[in-house]
């Protein structure tokens, strides 16, 4: 995956999960959680932020150590 690709989902992935976030925490604020119509917007932006945060890490190489050499 090309640099500007990888880096355009990251930052995609980094607005969805902190406004899932805001979003999570003003429902958090109210009294009845689970009949809080905003529940579906938190939950459908978390779902996309997590989803463009795997692909954005998706095939990164490890640094630990390098492979050798194949024959």
């Amino acid at each position: 995956m090309k640099p500007f690709v990888r880096y355009t989902v990251f930052f995609l992935a980094v607005v969805f999960l902190s406004g899932a976030a805001l979003v999570w925490f003003d429902v958090l604020t109210h009294d009845n959680i689970f009949t809080n119509p905003e529940l579906k917007t938190a939950a459908g932006w978390l779902t996309t932020g997590l989803m463009l945060l795997g692909l954005a890490l998706r095939g990164r190489r490890s640094r630990a150590e390098p492979k050798p050499p194949q024959n």
